[in-house]
Protein backbone atom coordinates (compact mmCIF):
# COMPACT_ATOMS: atom_id res chain seq x y z
CA UNK A 1 0.00 0.00 0.00
CA UNK A 2 1.32 3.61 -1.22
CA UNK A 3 2.89 5.47 2.55
CA UNK A 4 2.10 9.36 3.08
CA UNK A 5 4.37 10.55 0.94
CA UNK A 6 3.71 8.71 -2.09
CA UNK A 7 -0.26 10.69 -1.84
CA UNK A 8 1.38 13.93 -1.10
CA UNK A 9 3.88 13.67 -3.96
CA UNK A 10 1.22 12.88 -5.92
CA UNK A 11 -1.12 15.52 -4.82
CA UNK A 12 1.57 18.18 -5.17
CA UNK A 13 1.95 17.15 -8.68
CA UNK A 14 -1.56 18.03 -9.73
CA UNK A 15 -2.56 21.15 -12.13
CA UNK A 16 -3.22 24.25 -10.45
CA UNK A 17 -7.12 24.19 -10.22
CA UNK A 18 -8.38 26.82 -13.33
CA UNK A 19 -10.38 29.74 -11.33
CA UNK A 20 -13.38 31.78 -13.64
CA UNK A 21 -12.90 34.24 -10.18
CA UNK A 22 -11.33 37.75 -10.69
CA UNK A 23 -9.95 39.13 -7.91
CA UNK A 24 -12.39 40.42 -5.10
CA UNK A 25 -12.66 44.07 -5.51
CA UNK A 26 -13.70 43.57 -9.43
CA UNK A 27 -16.80 40.92 -8.50
CA UNK A 28 -20.16 41.97 -8.49
CA UNK A 29 -21.12 40.27 -5.57
CA UNK A 30 -17.86 39.73 -3.40
CA UNK A 31 -19.43 38.20 -0.32
CA UNK A 32 -20.57 35.43 -2.96
CA UNK A 33 -18.61 32.15 -3.40
CA UNK A 34 -20.68 29.16 -4.40
CA UNK A 35 -17.26 27.80 -6.70
CA UNK A 36 -19.44 28.92 -9.61
CA UNK A 37 -19.05 32.43 -10.72
CA UNK A 38 -21.73 31.96 -13.04
CA UNK A 39 -24.26 31.89 -10.27
CA UNK A 40 -22.29 34.46 -8.09
CA UNK A 41 -23.14 36.92 -10.81
CA UNK A 42 -26.77 37.03 -10.83
CA UNK A 43 -29.03 39.53 -9.54
CA UNK A 44 -30.07 38.96 -5.70
CA UNK A 45 -33.75 37.46 -6.95
CA UNK A 46 -32.12 34.87 -9.78
CA UNK A 47 -29.73 34.33 -7.11
CA UNK A 48 -31.95 33.67 -4.16
CA UNK A 49 -34.61 32.07 -6.99
CA UNK A 50 -32.07 29.31 -7.60
CA UNK A 51 -31.12 28.54 -3.49
CA UNK A 52 -35.21 28.01 -3.46
CA UNK A 53 -35.21 25.65 -6.41
CA UNK A 54 -32.23 23.79 -4.25
CA UNK A 55 -34.54 23.20 -1.62
CA UNK A 56 -37.61 22.36 -3.29
CA UNK A 57 -39.24 25.62 -1.41
CA UNK A 58 -42.52 26.27 -4.02
CA UNK A 59 -43.48 29.24 -1.11
CA UNK A 60 -40.02 30.80 -1.56
CA UNK A 61 -40.16 30.34 -5.84
CA UNK A 62 -43.16 31.47 -5.83
CA UNK A 63 -42.33 34.73 -3.79
CA UNK A 64 -39.85 35.43 -5.83
CA UNK A 65 -41.23 35.20 -8.82
CA UNK A 66 -43.93 37.53 -7.97
CA UNK A 67 -41.28 40.13 -6.58
CA UNK A 68 -39.89 40.22 -10.41
CA UNK A 69 -37.49 37.18 -10.92
CA UNK A 70 -36.90 35.28 -14.22
CA UNK A 71 -38.68 31.98 -13.85
CA UNK A 72 -36.61 31.09 -17.16
CA UNK A 73 -33.57 32.07 -16.71
CA UNK A 74 -30.45 29.97 -16.48
CA UNK A 75 -29.28 30.06 -12.88
CA UNK A 76 -25.52 27.88 -12.80
CA UNK A 77 -22.86 27.74 -15.03
CA UNK A 78 -24.49 24.66 -16.73
CA UNK A 79 -27.49 26.63 -17.59
CA UNK A 80 -29.68 24.91 -15.47
CA UNK A 81 -33.30 26.63 -15.39
CA UNK A 82 -35.23 26.68 -11.87
CA UNK A 83 -37.28 23.74 -13.50
CA UNK A 84 -34.29 21.85 -14.54
CA UNK A 85 -33.16 22.11 -11.14
CA UNK A 86 -36.35 20.60 -9.55
CA UNK A 87 -36.31 17.96 -12.30
CA UNK A 88 -32.88 17.30 -11.34
CA UNK A 89 -32.76 16.99 -7.69
CA UNK A 90 -36.59 14.96 -8.08
CA UNK A 91 -38.78 17.79 -6.06
CA UNK A 92 -42.00 16.49 -8.05
CA UNK A 93 -44.37 18.76 -5.90
CA UNK A 94 -41.74 21.92 -7.49
CA UNK A 95 -42.25 20.60 -10.95
CA UNK A 96 -45.63 20.34 -11.16
CA UNK A 97 -45.99 23.73 -9.25
CA UNK A 98 -43.63 25.39 -12.08
CA UNK A 99 -45.47 23.74 -14.94
CA UNK A 100 -49.07 24.53 -14.03
CA UNK A 101 -48.86 27.09 -11.46
CA UNK A 102 -46.05 29.76 -13.02
CA UNK A 103 -45.96 28.42 -16.68
CA UNK A 104 -42.25 28.04 -17.02
CA UNK A 105 -41.18 27.08 -20.41
CA UNK A 106 -41.03 23.68 -20.64
CA UNK A 107 -39.17 22.65 -23.93
CA UNK A 108 -37.43 25.85 -24.65
CA UNK A 109 -34.69 26.15 -23.00
CA UNK A 110 -31.59 24.08 -23.43
CA UNK A 111 -28.46 24.08 -20.51
CA UNK A 112 -25.17 23.83 -21.57
CA UNK A 113 -24.87 19.76 -22.57
CA UNK A 114 -27.91 19.88 -24.60
CA UNK A 115 -30.37 18.81 -22.57
CA UNK A 116 -34.05 19.75 -21.73
CA UNK A 117 -35.55 19.89 -18.19
CA UNK A 118 -37.14 16.10 -18.95
CA UNK A 119 -33.69 14.77 -19.71
CA UNK A 120 -32.07 15.39 -16.10
CA UNK A 121 -35.34 13.82 -14.94
CA UNK A 122 -34.59 10.79 -17.12
CA UNK A 123 -30.81 11.07 -16.30
CA UNK A 124 -31.64 10.64 -12.56
CA UNK A 125 -33.82 7.86 -13.33
CA UNK A 126 -36.92 10.02 -12.03
CA UNK A 127 -39.28 8.04 -14.07
CA UNK A 128 -40.73 4.60 -14.04
CA UNK A 129 -41.16 1.99 -12.38
CA UNK A 130 -39.67 4.64 -9.90
CA UNK A 131 -42.86 5.56 -8.40
CA UNK A 132 -44.07 8.75 -6.45
CA UNK A 133 -41.43 10.35 -8.74
CA UNK A 134 -42.42 10.04 -12.28
CA UNK A 135 -41.33 13.38 -13.68
CA UNK A 136 -40.63 12.46 -16.67
CA UNK A 137 -43.36 10.80 -17.23
CA UNK A 138 -45.40 14.01 -16.23
CA UNK A 139 -43.55 16.50 -18.47
CA UNK A 140 -44.40 13.69 -21.29
CA UNK A 141 -47.78 14.06 -20.51
CA UNK A 142 -47.19 17.71 -20.49
CA UNK A 143 -46.20 17.66 -24.09
CA UNK A 144 -42.27 17.48 -23.59
CA UNK A 145 -39.89 15.00 -24.71
CA UNK A 146 -36.55 13.88 -24.83
CA UNK A 147 -33.08 15.22 -26.17
CA UNK A 148 -30.96 12.53 -28.46
CA UNK A 149 -28.82 12.43 -24.83
CA UNK A 150 -31.56 12.26 -22.47
CA UNK A 151 -33.72 9.56 -24.63
CA UNK A 152 -30.06 7.55 -24.45
CA UNK A 153 -29.61 8.28 -20.87
CA UNK A 154 -32.70 7.48 -20.01
CA UNK A 155 -33.43 4.27 -22.87
CA UNK A 156 -36.14 5.67 -24.55
CA UNK A 157 -35.78 2.88 -27.55
CA UNK A 158 -38.48 4.64 -29.52
CA UNK A 159 -37.09 8.16 -29.12
CA UNK A 160 -33.70 7.05 -29.95
CA UNK A 161 -35.16 5.02 -32.94
CA UNK A 162 -37.23 8.54 -33.97
CA UNK A 163 -34.07 10.49 -33.96
CA UNK A 164 -31.93 7.43 -36.30
CA UNK A 165 -34.45 8.32 -38.72
CA UNK A 166 -34.12 11.61 -38.99
CA UNK A 167 -30.66 11.35 -39.57
CA UNK A 168 -29.25 11.64 -36.22
CA UNK A 169 -25.20 10.39 -35.96
CA UNK A 170 -25.56 7.06 -33.60
CA UNK A 171 -21.69 8.27 -32.40
CA UNK A 172 -21.94 11.90 -32.27
CA UNK A 173 -20.13 13.27 -29.37
CA UNK A 174 -21.06 15.30 -26.51
CA UNK A 175 -18.18 17.34 -25.35
CA UNK A 176 -19.86 18.58 -22.10
CA UNK A 177 -20.98 15.10 -21.03
CA UNK A 178 -17.48 13.70 -20.96
CA UNK A 179 -17.09 12.84 -24.61
CA UNK A 180 -19.83 10.43 -24.50
CA UNK A 181 -21.15 9.35 -27.62
CA UNK A 182 -25.07 7.56 -27.23
CA UNK A 183 -23.86 4.56 -25.94
CA UNK A 184 -21.68 5.55 -23.07
CA UNK A 185 -24.79 7.90 -22.32
CA UNK A 186 -27.45 4.29 -22.14
CA UNK A 187 -24.51 2.54 -20.11
CA UNK A 188 -24.37 5.34 -17.74
CA UNK A 189 -28.00 5.42 -17.23
CA UNK A 190 -28.10 1.49 -16.82
CA UNK A 191 -29.86 0.99 -19.95
CA UNK A 192 -28.60 -1.91 -21.12
CA UNK A 193 -31.18 -2.79 -24.22
CA UNK A 194 -30.81 0.66 -25.14
CA UNK A 195 -27.12 0.18 -25.21
CA UNK A 196 -27.28 -3.26 -27.37
CA UNK A 197 -29.87 -1.12 -29.87
CA UNK A 198 -27.86 1.43 -30.56
CA UNK A 199 -24.39 -0.99 -30.99
CA UNK A 200 -26.73 -3.05 -33.11
CA UNK A 201 -27.14 -0.16 -35.40
CA UNK A 202 -23.27 1.15 -35.45
CA UNK A 203 -22.25 2.75 -32.52
CA UNK A 204 -19.21 2.31 -31.01
CA UNK A 205 -18.01 1.52 -27.70
CA UNK A 206 -15.21 3.97 -26.91
CA UNK A 207 -12.18 2.89 -25.61
CA UNK A 208 -11.37 5.04 -21.89
CA UNK A 209 -8.09 6.23 -20.13
CA UNK A 210 -7.28 2.81 -18.02
CA UNK A 211 -7.04 3.89 -14.45
CA UNK A 212 -9.33 6.02 -12.46
CA UNK A 213 -9.54 9.90 -13.13
CA UNK A 214 -6.86 11.37 -11.21
CA UNK A 215 -8.21 15.17 -11.34
CA UNK A 216 -11.48 16.20 -13.91
CA UNK A 217 -9.99 16.55 -17.39
CA UNK A 218 -9.28 12.76 -17.23
CA UNK A 219 -13.24 11.87 -17.15
CA UNK A 220 -13.18 13.68 -20.91
CA UNK A 221 -10.01 11.19 -21.74
CA UNK A 222 -10.75 8.86 -24.94
CA UNK A 223 -8.58 6.58 -26.86
CA UNK A 224 -5.77 4.96 -26.95
CA UNK A 225 -3.29 7.80 -27.46
CA UNK A 226 -4.71 9.17 -23.95
CA UNK A 227 -4.53 6.03 -21.94
CA UNK A 228 -1.28 6.01 -19.21
CA UNK A 229 -0.15 1.86 -20.02
CA UNK A 230 0.64 2.92 -23.95
CA UNK A 231 2.70 6.10 -22.05
CA UNK A 232 4.08 3.57 -19.38
CA UNK A 233 5.60 1.43 -21.49
CA UNK A 234 7.04 3.89 -24.30
CA UNK A 235 4.38 3.25 -27.05
CA UNK A 236 2.81 6.47 -27.09
CA UNK A 237 4.61 10.27 -26.13
CA UNK A 238 3.12 12.29 -23.31
CA UNK A 239 3.21 11.85 -19.29
CA UNK A 240 1.26 9.32 -17.14
CA UNK A 241 0.34 9.35 -13.62
CA UNK A 242 0.88 5.92 -12.19
CA UNK A 243 -1.47 5.28 -9.11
Amino acid sequence: MAGSSVWAELFNSLPEPQSDYPPLDERPFPERFTDDFFRDRLPELEFRLEEACVKGSIQEVHDLILKGANKNAPLDKELKTPLMIACQLGWFHLVKWLVEFEGVDVDGPISRCGFRAIDYAGKEQFRWPNEEVEIADYLRSMGSNYTWWGACFSGDIERIDEYLQNGQDVNEINPVLWNYNAVDCAMHGGCGKAAQFLVARGGIITVRNCHIPVWDDMLWSIGRGDAFMYKEWGLEEGSFTKL
